[in-house]
C-alpha cells in the first residue's frame, strides 16, 4: 500500500462520511462530477492540480478557493481546501472515483475484474454481468483488462473469489497435478484472495 493510496481512501472517506452526516450525498457527487467536467476541458486545470506548489498551505488553499468556490457546495470546498493545503489535488481523480466506488458498494453493486486474452464479446460480457450480478447486473462495474499470457480464455476477480479459466491456467494447473500425483486440477479452479482494506 503506498501512501498516496492511503490519502485517497482517506479523503474519500471522510467526505463520504461528513456528506452522509448532512445528507449532501447527491450534491457533493455533483459537485465531483463537476470538479472532473472542468478538469476535462481545461489543460490549464489539469496542470494547476499536477503541479506542486511550494508555497504556505493557506496561500495555496487560497488559490483553490479561488479556482473552485463557483464550482461546488461549501461540503466539498472544504474537502479540496484540504487537499490542496496538503499539495494533494493531484489524487483528485483517485478520489473522486473512490467516492463513487464507495457509493455503489453502500447500494449493493460490485466490481468484477475481468481479465482475458483478448476482448470479450458484449454477449459474453452480458452473460456475466447477468450470472454474477444477479439484480445489480445492469449497474455493476466491469473492469477489463487484456493479458496475452493467458493464451486463451479469462480470470474473473468477483469480491474474494478469483475464477481461472484460462488456458495458461490450465496449463499451469496440468504441470502441478504432474508434479503431485495424485491430483488432477486440470479444470478452471476458484481460490479465494485477500482482498484490500478500504
Amino acid at each position: 500500500m503506498t501512501d498516496e493510496s492511503a490519502y485517497v481512501r482517506a479523503y474519500a472517506r471522510a467526505l463520504h462520511r461528513a456528506a452522509r452526516i448532512t445528507a449532501t450525498l447527491p450534491s457533493v457527487q455533483c459537485d465531483l462530477a463537476g470538479v472532473m467536467g472542468a478538469l476535462t476541458e481545461s489543460v490549464e486545470l489539469r496542470r494547476w492540480i499536477c503541479r506542486p506548489v511550494i508555497a504556505s498551505p493557506v496561500r495555496r488553499a487560497n488559490e483553490a478557493h479561488a479556482r473552485f468556490a463557483h464550482l461546488v457546495t461549501p461540503m466539498t470546498l472544504r474537502l479540496l481546501l484540504r487537499m490542496a493545503a496538503w499539495n494533494h489535488l493531484h489524487l483528485l481523480p483517485a478520489v473522486t472515483k473512490r467516492f463513487a466506488h464507495t457509493l455503489r458498494k453502500e447500494a449493493g453493486c460490485r466490481t468484477v475484474r475481468l481479465v482475458s486474452a483478448q476482448a470479450p464479446a458484449p454477449a459474453t460480457l452480458a452473460a456475466i454481468r447477468q450470472h454474477l450480478g444477479g439484480e445489480c447486473a445492469e449497474t455493476m462495474d466491469v473492469e477489463l483488462h487484456t493479458d496475452p499470457t493467458l493464451l486463451a480464455g479469462m480470470t474473473i476477480q468477483w469480491e474474494d473469489q478469483i475464477f481461472d479459466a484460462s488456458l495458461a491456467g490450465r496449463i499451469a494447473r496440468l504441470r502441478q497435478s504432474l508434479t503431485t500425483p495424485g491430483r488432477t486440477a486440470a479444470t478452471p479452479t476458484t481460490h479465494a484472495v485477500r482482498s484490500p482494506a478500504t
